[in-house]
């Protein structure tokens, strides 16, 4: 072995190297930055609980850009989910699609694991009321 080399040390009874205090410093300066790694990955600023009943969507009346920036659905599953709820209002005016999470796996793609995913950034009620059927138009 290279002089200088953490593997450098003195040997045992049986003839192996001993290593020296650098390779034992080495070792734990890597176990400490992969927890530092850890503990900065578990305190994500994407934890749901900092985000307040006002910041979240509402899939009932949420736009495709706003559906979109939910984990796990993108730009194409929020237009589908938007032309889901388009259809299911033309069809029934109750005015409320989705009223749980799991009503989102009626759309193509999205499944138990990607409803349960977005739950914590949902929240549910009525749409607005220029996202029900006939908003605008005169009766």
């Amino acid at each position: 072995m290279m002089p200088g080399s953490p593997f450098t040390g003195e040997r045992d009874a049986a003839g192996d190297v001993i290593p020296s205090i650098g390779f034992a410093v080495v070792v734990c300066m890597c176990v400490a930055a992969g927890l530092a790694f850890a503990v900065h990955m578990t305190d994500a600023p994407t934890d749901h609980r900092s985000f307040a009943i006002e910041d979240r969507i509402n899939p009932n009346d949420a736009s495709p850009a706003s559906l979109g920036r939910l984990p796990g659905i993108g730009p194409a599953r929020a237009r589908a989910i938007v032309d889901y709820r388009r259809r299911r209002l033309e069809r029934n005016s109750d005015g409320l699609t989705f009223g749980r999470p799991q009503d989102l796996e009626e759309i193509a793609g999205i499944g138990p694991a990607t409803a349960t995913t977005v739950s914590p950034w949902l929240s549910f009620g009525a749409p607005s009321a220029d996202e029900q059927p006939g908003a605008g138009q005169k009766r």
